[in-house]
C-alpha cells in the first residue's frame, strides 16, 4: 500500500504526508507499527481509490474525515489534515480541515510532529516543532503549555512514549504536567478513554515500567486516587508473557473491596477485567484459607472455585510466598480439573434420591478424590453405598 500511495502522489502530485510516529521511528531506526498518512484534501476519497485499485476494504470515520485501508489484513489510516479546538479541558476536540502546518500543531509531542512528503525522490521530513531536536536529546516535550490541559490523556502517553524509546520527559512538560494535575483537569476526561490508554500500556513490552513512572508521577492517582502503590508492579520485572490481567491484579492487589469498584466504575471497566480487580482483592482476603498443611486440596478449591482463573494466575504471579503461588498454580493446572467418574445418572441408578441429593453426593465425591480418598470408579460406588446408607 504504501508503493501504490507513494507512486499515485508523486505521479499526480498528491499532497500526501507520512506522519506522527511513522516519521519518528524512522528516524530512530526502530520498526513502525503502524502507517498513518495525512492527505491535504478528501482523505476518505483517496482512500476508497486506493481499496478500489488494491482490492482492499475501506472503513470511513466522516466526522474526523478520517479512512482506514484493510488489505488482507495490513491497515494504513489516511486523515484529511486538519486542526483542532478545544471547548473546554478534557474534551474531544472540535475539528475542520486545514493545512498541513496546522495539522502538525495539534499532535502532543514534538516527536511526533514530523513529516515526510511521499512525493519526490529526495523527500526532506518537515519538523516545525523540534522533532529532530527532541529526539536527538532524548526527551519528550509538549508543543504548547495547554496541551495537558486540551487532553489530560497525553499524560499517560508522555509515559509511554518515554519508556517505549527509552527518552525523558523534558522538566518544562514535567512542569505542564504537574500544573495539569493540580487543576484536576484529569477529571474531565472520560472512564473510557482512560481505560483505552491503559490498554495501550498493558499491550507495552515495558509496561510495568510505564505504570510505575505514572504512579510515580501522580497521574494514576488523578484517575482514581486509590492507584498509587506500586510496589506489586515491580514484581512483574523480568517476567514474560504478561496478558492484561497481570497489570490489573497487580494494579489491584493493595485495594479494599470499594476501592476496586471505584476503580471498576472510573474506567468503565468490562465484566472481565473487572472480575479480575474484584476477585484480586477477594483472593488477598482469603489467603489463609489455603494455605496450612492442614488445608486440604478440597477445603482450597471450596474457596477459590469461584473466582476468576486470570485474577488466581496473576495472583500466583505476584505473591512472594512460595507456598502460595505452588497451590494457585496446582489448582488451575490440576486440582479445578477433577471430578468424579460416578455421573449423576449413576447416582440415580445407585439409589441417590433425586433433586438437591444427587449435587450434594457429587461434590462429596470430588472433595474425597481431590483429598486421595478415593481413586477409580470402584471406590467411588462403595463411597456413594457409604453416603446412602449414613442418609436411611
Amino acid at each position: 500500500m504504501f508503493n501504490t500511495l507513494r507512486r499515485r502522489a508523486t505521479q499526480e502530485s498528491l499532497p500526501v504526508y507520512l506522519v506522527g510516529g511513522p516519521v519518528r521511528d524512522a528516524v530512530l531506526d526502530v520498526p513502525a507499527n503502524d502507517l498513518d498518512f495525512v492527505f491535504i484534501g478528501d482523505a476518505p476519497t483517496l482512500a476508497s481509490d486506493l481499496a478500489e485499485e488494491l482490492g482492499g476494504q475501506v472503513t470511513v470515520h466522516p466526522r474526523f474525515g478520517t479512512a482506514t485501508v484493510d488489505i488482507e489484513g495490513d491497515r494504513i489510516d489516511i486523515v484529511t489534515a486538519r486542526k483542532e479546538v478545544y471547548p473546554f479541558p478534557g474534551s474531544l476536540p472540535e475539528v475542520s480541515a486545514s493545512s498541513l502546518e496546522d495539522d502538525l500543531a495539534r499532535r502532543d509531542f514534538s516527536i511526533n510532529a514530523m513529516a515526510l512528503p511521499l512525493s519526490g525522490d529526495s523527500p526532506e521530513v518537515i519538523d516545525p516543532h523540534g522533532g529532530l531536536e527532541g529526539l536527538a536529546y532524548r526527551r519528550v516535550a509538549t508543543l504548547h503549555p495547554g496541551s495537558f490541559t486540551d487532553d489530560p490523556s497525553r499524560m499517560l502517553r508522555a509515559v509511554r512514549y518515554e519508556q517505549r524509546l527509552s527518552l525523558q520527559i523534558s522538566d518544562t512538560t514535567l512542569s505542564e504536567m504537574q500544573s495539569a494535575l493540580v487543576g484536576r483537569h484529569a477529571d474531565a476526561v472520560s472512564g473510557d478513554r482512560w481505560r483505552q490508554e491503559f490498554q495501550k500500556i498493558f499491550e507495552e513490552p515495558q509496561a510495568f515500567k510505564m505504570l510505575i513512572r505514572a504512579i510515580g508521577l501522580g497521574v494514576l492517582a488523578a484517575v482514581h486516587p486509590a492507584l498509587s502503590d506500586s510496589r506489586p508492579l515491580g514484581i512483574l520485572a523480568g517476567e514474560g508473557g504478561l496478558a492484561p490481567s497481570d497489570f490489573l491484579a497487580a494494579l489491584a492487589m493493595p485495594l479494599s473491596a470499594a476501592d476496586g469498584e471505584g476503580v471498576s466504575s472510573r474506567l468503565n471497566l468490562p465484566a472481565d477485567w473487572a472480575r479480575v480487580v474484584r476477585d484480586t482483592i477477594v483472593l488477598q482476603g482469603i489467603l489463609p484459607e489455603i494455605t496450612g498443611p492442614s488445608v486440604s486440596p478440597s477445603k482450597a478449591c471450596s474457596a477459590l472455585e469461584k473466582l476468576d482463573a486470570d485474577a488466581i494466575a496473576a495472583a500466583a504471579r505476584l505473591t512472594l510466598d512460595i507456598q502460595i503461588a505452588s497451590r494457585l498454580r496446582r489448582y488451575l493446572a490440576v486440582w479445578r480439573l477433577v471430578s468424579p467418574v460416578l455421573t449423576g445418572d449413576d447416582l440415580l441408578a445407585m439409589g441417590v434420591p433425586p433433586g438437591s441429593n444427587v449435587g450434594e453426593v457429587l461434590r462429596e465425591l470430588n472433595s474425597a478424590k481431590l483429598d486421595g480418598m478415593v481413586g477409580g470408579e470402584d471406590e467411588e460406588r462403595a463411597l456413594v453405598n457409604q453416603i446412602i446408607s449414613r442418609g436411611s
